[in-house]
């Protein structure tokens, strides 16, 4: 399966010189904004543009939930029980003459 060639974007820029002539032949006209003129709405953005214009929805007050959460954890007892870990280390095995016998792992 041979994938098709991806355009060039000098490939593209001249696709869309070539649609906006077309558009502009056909009696289509372009209009010029100054920047960030077409996103105000009365002089402010529009914060429900990014929400497709729905309105705004009225949210679950937690205030209550949360101060629960918190007298539950600051009524548990604060003491922290830590316990010795073990770890292996390593032990050498001598004979009656000094001389290194083997190695055994041994926990501390």
């Amino acid at each position: 399966m041979i994938k098709p060639k991806r355009p060039s974007k000098s490939e593209i820029r001249q696709s869309l010189n070539d649609q906006m002539d077309k558009f502009l032949q056909q009696g289509g006209e372009i209009q010029q904004y100054d920047q960030g003129d077409s996103s105000l709405v009365d002089g402010r953005y529009d914060r429900n543009q990014f929400v497709y214009g729905l309105p705004k929805q009225v949210r679950t007050p937690v205030a209550d939930t949360l101060s629960a959460i918190n007298q539950r954890k600051s009524s548990k007892s604060s003491v922290i029980l830590t316990t010795r870990r073990l770890r292996k280390v390593k032990k050498v095995i001598y004979d009656d003459f000094g001389e290194p016998l083997r190695e055994i792992w041994v926990e501390e």
